[in-house]
């Protein structure tokens, strides 16, 4: 069976996939400064400048300017015999270094970057589980309101209510007051929470129960109870705790049942530890008093996808995936058979039950391949599992197994006519449900695809629009600014318990939350400007943050724009969370700032150090500023390449310390936030601290074009570059004068890559 899937991915590779191949160039026609590398300098930094292994592992790639290069190698190369390469020599082997390997262009024009085929990325199957059954299910999006039903009862058996409410949270002391003022017995009541609980990032989520009386928790399963403790502990200290992994940017049905009989104690609080967080009591913004309906939620765990290339690709394929691929299979199966009969319309007493249930197979497995099947796919997918010696809860089982087993299902760029390899409206509506939600073609899609309309690029930008307005695109991009800003990748910091006594895990939790809500208002606002990223003077604050930061005015758990400090705010810049990612435990770290900036924002690649020498391992006077200690650790010539250009950004950012607090002083001397910094162009600039840094990445085309690249790796999961010399720069270009909207840069990102086929090579 495996041998056989290989071999159709490997035919259907071959339809499409542009050749990776490339001619090698004629040896014999060697430029001057080709020779020159090849008897000078090839012996220490290998033919393409990939280094030699022994001699000089670092490979011959940098940041510098032509002329840069050219006097580098006129004042030490070659490093045996330095200066001996000088004049003509060096402009000619510089230059033939600078256009072959030494910058990323060059790279790139040497092994062009190609698309290649890709599976599903762990989010993507996720996803794309989930909605596939929610066509079956019916699982409409939450209101806007926020809080949590809850509804009481004079009983401890429930029956009928007395009334009902909307509550911000689930934390009671039964003791101290009845929770209900129509609640008339102390001693016995009952309360029922309902509603839908929202999870804001992927991963998994530990709820915590703590009472020492009855409960019941539900989470997505209506039936299935997550934490089920209906004999009382009357222990005053008991916690219940379960995880479940959920997908962020979803509802999920959320019910708890507690009960009291005559108790000695009674007291419940609903908690919950998200990732990257930490534990508190489920908040307000984080119910729904709307019930949803339940989903198939896969909680096999799958290895990580390959992140090589800066982002998450689906092109991996290890023993590990294909078992996680066959559990998570088996588990959805088995999630579906319960549900089954409400699936496909139909009851045991149906008499045309069987034939209900095989018409929902054939569409299921439409679903799953994002087409309408063909006659011999019907037969192999669905009705060659149906027959009389099988029971059809096991018939269904298998249909789903095979399925979701399927290159069809797992490779979505397989699923292809065979009589028309060529783009058409189903592959659009594939592509753009997998650029726009990680998942699969709603009923919107399908039916456009039905009609044909998804070769037409004003009707794709409608369907785009359309899509931009579903939860599921804000879940995504709020998936690509936790990559943009490596808010996974660097969310673990811890700070020195003494100078920063009250920086807490609940603050640090806050800040989280408090810029992820600045980006996201950024994003959805009405003009969407990419360059209020860098200008926003006010961000969300509540009032635990306040309290910390010194803000007065502000109360309660919800967050309200609000300004922290005495200078006006270069919003994620000098947001306190990412200066307290990006700072050492006791103090700030310009280099850590620096290299943030340098990569992520501006777009300007780093060597690996040749010494990772840290800060805290350099002894150093105590009376020396940050500043001066870097300065310092930074000086060799060994370091000096990149940290001529990390060193000025993050020294722009020196009056904010390790937590984000304004400072003008350190150690008793005044802040130094002035810096020259060396711009790709060759121009020397003067960074006047946030507000020179803020002018600088808003004027940087490289900055743009850096923007444009991580959006479109995010979205489309594919190399920017293999779609054309020229898409690059004309998103770039539309970027620019669309006054930088980022919903607009999106559309026009997904709208190209949607409808783009590769050109096939032609024979003679």
């Amino acid at each position: 069976m495996r041998l056989r899937i290989l071999f159709l991915i490997t035919l259907q590779m071959g339809l499409f996939f542009e050749s990776a191949s490339a001619a090698p160039k004629d040896k014999t026609d060697a430029s001057p400064g080709q020779r020159l590398y090849v008897k000078q300098c090839a012996h220490c930094h290998g033919m393409q400048g990939e280094g030699v292994v022994g001699v000089n592992d670092n490979p011959l790639y940098g940041n510098k300017r032509l002329p840069e290069l050219i006097q580098v190698i006129e004042e030490t190369m070659p490093e045996d015999k330095p200066k001996s390469c000088r004049g003509d020599d060096a402009i000619a082997v510089g230059r033939y270094i600078f256009e072959t390997f030494y910058t990323p262009e060059a790279r790139a024009s040497q092994k062009p970057p190609r698309i290649e085929l890709a599976r599903l990325t762990n989010r993507q199957y996720i996803q794309s589980i989930t909605d596939i059954f929610q066509n079956f299910l019916g699982r409409p999006e939450p209101r806007q309101d926020r809080g949590v039903k809850a509804t009481y009862f004079d009983a401890r058996n429930f029956g009928k209510p007395v009334g009902n409410e909307i509550v911000d949270s689930i934390d009671y002391d039964f003791d101290e007051a009845l929770p209900f003022d129509k609640l008339t017995k102390k001693e016995e009541f009952s309360v029922r929470w309902e509603g839908s609980v929202l999870a804001e990032e992927s991963g998994v989520y530990e709820f915590i129960v703590k009472s020492p009386n009855s409960i019941r928790l539900y989470i997505n399963d209506r039936k299935l109870r997550l934490i089920d403790k209906y004999v009382a502990t009357q222990d005053r200290n008991a916690e219940h705790r379960a995880t479940i992994s959920l997908q962020g940017g979803q509802a999920y049905f959320f019910k708890l049942e507690t009960f009291r009989f005559k108790e000695p104690t009674a007291f419940i609080s609903m908690s919950w530890a998200p990732p990257g967080g930490t534990e508190q009591v489920i908040p307000k913004r984080n119910y729904s008093p709307t019930p949803i309906g339940q989903g198939i939620l896969v909680q096999t765990p799958f290895p990580p996808d390959d992140s090589a290339s800066g982002y998450e690709r689906g092109i991996s394929v290890s023993a590990e995936w294909d078992e996680a691929t066959t559990n998570a299979a088996i588990e959805v199966a088995d999630k579906v058979l319960p549900l089954l009969d409400q699936m496909a319309r139909t009851n045991q007493n149906d008499a045309e039950r069987i034939g209900k249930i095989r018409t929902f197979c054939h569409t299921f497995v439409e679903y799953a391949f994002r087409r309408p099947l063909r006659d011999d796919q019907k037969a192999i997918y669905v009705d060659s599992f149906f027959s009389d010696e099988l029971d059809v809860t096991d018939s269904v089982k298998r249909v789903i197994i095979s399925t979701l087993k399927s290159p069809m299902f797992l490779y979505p760029e397989l699923n292809r006519k065979p009589d028309t390899p060529t783009l058409d409206s189903y592959l659009v509506a594939s592509r753009l449900a997998l650029a726009l939600w990680d998942s699969v073609p709603d009923t919107a899609l399908r039916n456009a695809a039905d009609r044909d309309d998804l070769l037409d690029p004003v009707k794709v930008e409608q369907q785009i629009k359309r899509m931009l307005g579903h939860s599921r695109a804000r879940s995504k991009l709020d998936y690509f600014m936790l990559h943009w800003l490596q808010l996974n990748e660097k969310g673990a910091f811890s700070k020195d318990e003494e100078l920063f006594a009250d920086f807490t895990e609940e603050v640090k939790a806050d800040l989280r939350v408090s810029l992820r809500q600045f980006v996201r208002d950024i994003i959805w606002s009405e003009s969407s400007d990419y360059r209020h990223f860098f200008t926003g003077s006010h961000i969300p604050i509540n009032q635990n943050l306040a309290s910390f930061y010194g803000i007065t005015g502000v109360t309660g758990t919800d967050f309200v724009p609000a300004s922290i400090g005495n200078q006006t705010g270069k919003g994620v810049l000098t947001h306190p969370y990412m200066l307290s990612m990006l700072a050492y435990d006791d103090n700030s770290s310009p280099i850590h700032r620096g290299v943030f900036i340098t990569r992520r924002l501006l777009g300007r690649t780093l060597k690996e150090p040749p010494q990772a020498t840290e800060l805290g391992s350099a002894e150093f006077p105590t009376e020396l500023t940050i500043r001066e200690k870097v300065t310092a650790l930074t000086e060799p010539t060994a370091c000096a390449g990149c940290h001529n250009i990390i060193n000025p950004l993050g020294f722009s950012l020196e009056n904010y310390d390790g937590v984000g607090r304004y400072r003008n002083q350190e150690v008793g001397k005044a802040i130094n936030a002035v810096a020259n910094y060396n711009t790709v162009e060759g121009e020397t600039i003067e960074l006047s601290g946030a507000n020179g840094l803020a002018d600088l990445i808003i004027g940087s085309p490289q900055a743009h074009g850096a923007f444009v690249d991580h959006l479109f790796h995010q979205a489309v999961k594919q190399p920017i570059n293999a779609y054309g010399d020229s898409l690059r720069e004309s998103l770039i270009s539309r970027f620019q004068t669309s006054e930088f909207n980022i919903q607009q840069l999106l559309t026009n990102i997904v709208l190209e890559s949607a409808l783009y086929e590769p050109q096939q090579e032609t024979k003679e």
